[in-house]
């Protein structure tokens, strides 16, 4: 964790905008046309904040890949102070709805999690922590360095069965391996085809992307998900409750370990999973994983965001 002292801090006036927009997205399916959806996005406007570039420079930042797709592993970008917060607030905080890495767990007796009803969510969302508002700045700094438009996806989509949110929030205690296995899912997948119409930014008319398209190439939005992590005092990473990502054949090949204010930004077309836990019997902890999912808008035709974020991340270290 950072020393307070280390840190330049941005002034008091410099706080992250985020703008609502109810009217960007098109709804394509109609199956998702339910009371439940809702279209609602929040983009970060760009902006140059001074501390998140400084926590990005002074920050652990490493690469993997699965399959060519990316996942990035943040560890010290948090102060001290922060830590304690993000551990108080996730200590208090209500979560109280059951939720399931995907229905087939469901159906087969996952023991679940526990998350934010939409009250909850919205709360924390709209009144967060310092912790989650230095996430709201950072994702404002990306914007203005990758030339792009930094929202999260649609607040719900929704059919009759299941609902995908934009921002989730998982309180795990324990999970078997057999949770781990059934719980494997993608948070979308822009190949198979999105239920809604990104517009395009360059586009000189009123334009939208194709539903099917892959995911970051150059031109094309990059759909990602930003997963920070919140453990009690007692948690151990050996522990497990990190997340697993996986083949497309269900293999797994990266072990993210779960570390108390470390955050990931992976592709949200990664298969992926809560690892099993091996906490000790007389052992009583938790861990929260706090998540956004985002929609990396290009401004200009010939880009790959996901080559730029390299680029960036690279440059940064």
């Amino acid at each position: 964790m950072h020393d307070e002292a280390q840190l330049v801090h941005d002034s008091e006036s410099e706080s992250p905008k985020i703008r609502k927009d109810n009217e960007s997205i098109k709804l394509m399916n109609e199956k998702y046309n339910t009371p439940k959806t809702s279209l609602l996005l929040f983009h970060f406007d760009p902006h140059p904040f001074i501390s998140s570039k400084s926590r990005l420079k002074e920050c652990s930042i490493q690469h993997s890949s699965v399959e060519n797709k990316d996942i990035y592993l943040f560890r010290d970008f948090y102060m001290k102070d922060e830590s304690r917060d993000m551990q108080d607030y996730s200590r208090n905080a209500t979560f109280s709805r059951s939720s399931y890495g995907s229905q087939e767990s469901k159906e087969k007796g996952e023991e679940p999690a526990r998350s934010m009803d939409n009250k909850e969510k919205w709360v924390f969302f709209a009144k967060p922590p310092q912790p989650i508002k230095e996430i709201y700045k950072f994702l404002s700094l990306l914007s203005l360095e990758l030339n792009a438009d930094i929202s999260t996806l649609p607040w719900d989509i929704c059919d009759e069965k299941l609902c995908a949110s934009a921002v989730a929030t998982n309180r795990v205690e324990r999970s078997s391996k057999e949770s781990m296995e059934m719980g494997k899912h993608e948070d979308f997948n822009t190949e198979k085809g999105l239920p809604f119409g990104i517009p395009i930014l360059y586009s000189k008319e009123q334009a939208y992307y194709p539903c099917n398209f892959i995911n970051g190439s150059e031109g094309n939005p990059w759909l990602v998900s930003f997963m920070l992590y919140a453990t009690a005092e007692n948690f151990k990473s050996s522990y497990g409750l990190g997340t697993v990502f996986c083949k497309k054949n269900g293999e797994i090949t990266t072990r993210v370990p779960c570390e108390h204010m470390n955050f990931v930004i992976f592709e949200g077309d990664i298969l992926h999973s809560i690892e099993e836990s091996t906490i000790p019997a007389d052992i009583h902890t938790w861990r929260v994983s706090y998540v956004f999912k985002l929609l990396i808008n290009p401004k200009v035709p010939n880009k790959s965001m996901k080559e730029e974020l390299r680029k960036l991340l690279g440059d940064s270290q």
